[in-house]
């Protein structure tokens, strides 16, 4: 007879290893490895100067993460390889007009960026839900403070309070530490997202409701229509698809009276802010179509129409900046910029990759898991921006890569979970 000793599996463990304190040394790296999170994240918000403190950060946030010795599962490859495609397309592109100023910056940014997004999607696919609360805590913090910085940079220029705070603001719109205000408000809309979602399936805590009130502010005042559609549409989806998955009849009462009461809180703080004159006028000034939109020649959407037919006639692309040495300006368009600076296959290469993780991030959303609703949050978010990439340049976006990272890593943190679960219900 077999005793149930014997039965056990015999775990062989080299000497070397059992004479190594390995747990304290694994607390150091994972300590290591979540302060790095915190601060690359925490970065996001100040893109001034390039390189940004984000790249420096990133590269010691890559570094914890191989003292912590998170992995690269398999299932992540097609997003590393695609990116990596895309830049070696691009690469090529390159050749021509690798004399002109910025052009391998420009490429070498958009492979360092790939990069990121393939190491945020390693650390969310292990220690999930723990690594997920220290970058959603460090985007928050982020977005608070971009959204200060840009509302006292936005006041400056009508109510002067100390000076020096312009410089946060631009074309009388507030853009805190980026060099656009339409990406300081794309910028807020996943930490607002989060706790909406908090408030919905947690509770209301009030330090939340300031935090949220603070972006709100901050998204107003960045005067960006697209970021205002954006967050509009991300509301709408996200809570209308947790209201859909959610079993329980409780957290849908609690979504209807959260969205009553949202709406009346952000109403609040609308009416407030369109009660300062200046507000009030830029508000209706920008809610129109802009004349830049419809300009026969510069115009968002002729530019548009020319990189259609540069495309056409340039497979192998004209790298980073090609097009607006010819016609002044960028497309306006990331899809149609990538496929012009980085070559048909580089660009198909880029959509290819857009369209599995809208994908594969659809049907992990669905799936019932401790971050579900946390990854339809983010999930919706990331559409947004890519329907925004339809009118504006999103490839060198950071929050972009970092919300993409996100859903690939939550789409293998499921698939593993839900492996784990058929073969414990079969063993």
């Amino acid at each position: 007879m077999i005793t149930l000793e014997q039965a056990r599996p015999r775990i062989e463990i080299p000497l070397g290893a059992m004479s190594m304190p390995r747990a304290p040394v694994a607390r150091l790296a994972d300590g290591f490895l979540h302060a790095m999170l915190y601060l690359t994240i925490l970065s996001g918000f100040f893109v001034f100067v390039q390189p940004a403190p984000y790249e420096y950060l990133a590269a010691v946030l890559a570094f914890a993460a191989l003292l912590a010795r998170v992995r690269l599962d398999r299932k992540q490859m097609p997003l590393l390889l695609l990116f990596l495609i895309r830049d070696v397309s691009g690469a090529i592109a390159l050749m021509p007009i690798l004399h002109h100023d910025d052009s391998f910056r420009f490429l070498a940014t958009s492979f360092y960026l790939g990069l990121t997004a393939v190491l945020f999607a390693c650390l969310f696919a292990d220690d999930t839900m723990r690594r997920l609360a220290t970058m959603k805590s460090a985007y928050v913090m982020s977005g608070v403070i971009a959204s200060i910085l840009g509302s006292l940079g936005y006041f400056q220029l009508y109510f002067p309070i100390y000076p020096g705070l312009e410089i946060f603001s631009m074309n009388d719109r507030a853009v805190a530490g980026f060099k656009d205000p339409n990406v300081l408000g794309v910028f807020l809309i996943p930490p607002m997202m989060w706790l909406i979602v908090d408030f919905v399936i947690d509770k209301v805590r009030l330090r939340h409701v300031i935090a949220s009130a603070i972006m709100l502010v901050g998204l107003i005042l960045a005067f960006s229509r697209a970021a205002w559609g954006s967050f509009a549409f991300t509301t709408m989806m996200t809570l209308g698809t947790i209201f859909l998955t959610q079993p329980s009849g409780r957290t849908r009462k609690r979504i209807i009276v959260i969205v009553l009461l949202g709406t009346a809180f952000m109403a609040v703080i609308a009416a407030g802010l369109m009660s300062v004159e200046v507000v009030n006028k830029m508000l209706f000034q920008r809610a129109g179509i802009q004349q830049y939109d419809l300009e026969a020649d510069g115009g968002r959407f002729n530019l548009q129409q020319n990189s259609i037919k540069e495309i056409l006639v340039n497979p192998m692309g004209m790298g980073p900046w090609g097009f607006s040495k010819i016609y002044g300006m960028v497309s306006h368009n990331t899809f149609l910029g990538t496929l012009l600076n980085h070559g048909w296959v580089g660009g198909f290469a880029y959509i290819l990759q857009v369209l599995m993780t809208l994908w594969f991030g659809l049907r992990a959303a669905l799936v019932r898991t401790p971050w579900q609703t946390f990854l339809i949050a983010t999930y919706f978010t990331f559409v947004a921006l890519v329907l925004e990439a339809f009118v504006v340049d999103t490839d060198h976006w950071r929050h972009y890569y970092v919300l993409q990272g996100i859903i690939w890593g939550l789409v293998v943190a499921t698939m593993n979970s839900s492996r784990q679960r058929q073969q414990g219900q079969y063993a």
